[in-house]
């Protein structure tokens, strides 16, 4: 919770031991994923670190796949959840993203262009992910059908062929948007090309149109 008190630096030290101990890592072993030494670790154990500390709190929480809030007696919770996981990383690829932009794109309309596009491919890969998803799950199904591997074999075929058909039955539409979409930046100067931001929003619309309509096709 985050009116809970912060621990104070020696109790943060006993969690980065807690920790260590738990993934089974040696002082040498966290040093070498932090880039410093033993000695270090050891210091941070006996001594601890300032919770407020945090440029050299989360780097040990990243190390240790734990929390800032968890080292710092803020959180209960030691574990990244998936939801956490997944926007960790994504906040790292958009982190360099932006210092790219930022540092290479000189004006601002060029600059909020790219952003439009970005915005449209990343919500063409959600709706990707979400064709993935119920992939796996048919993948799932077939793999776990015995009556169907039965009888495949009797025509010498194997399950993994129908569960890359059903595989490709699902992605190839999503995938080829995707291709549709990066045809529109290599025409983004063309004369035909100037209404790109408009045709990525149409490919992406039409996208999350089929998706919607294969999601209610197989509604209960």
């Amino acid at each position: 919770m985050k009116d809970k008190p912060c621990f104070t630096a020696k109790q943060v030290g006993q969690r980065i031991k807690e920790r260590r101990l738990e993934l089974k890592l040696s002082m040498g072993e966290l040093g070498e994923r932090l880039g410093v030494n033993k000695s270090t670790i050891q210091r941070y154990e006996v001594n601890g670190i300032e919770p407020d500390k945090i440029m050299k709190i989360s780097p040990v929480a990243e190390a240790l796949l734990t929390t800032p809030e968890w080292l710092t007696g803020l959180s209960e919770s030691k574990e990244y959840d998936t939801y956490t996981l997944c926007e960790r990383d994504i906040q790292q690829h958009i982190k360099a993203y932006l210092e790219t932009i930022s540092t290479t794109v000189d004006t601002e309309p060029h600059q909020q262009m790219l952003n439009g596009f970005l915005g449209q491919m990343i919500d063409m890969y959600a709706i990707i992910c979400q064709h993935f998803g119920r992939a796996m799950v048919e993948a799932d199904r077939i793999a776990a059908d015995e009556g169907l591997k039965e009888s495949l074999k009797r025509y010498a075929i194997e399950s993994g062929d129908i569960t890359e058909k059903a595989y490709r039955n699902e992605m190839t539409d999503p995938l080829n948007d995707m291709k549709r979409m990066v045809d529109c930046l290599l025409r983004l100067y063309d004369v035909m090309g100037r209404n790109s931001i408009n045709e990525f929003y149409q490919i992406k619309m039409e996208a999350q149109s089929r998706l919607d309509e294969r999601n209610k096709s197989v509604a209960p």
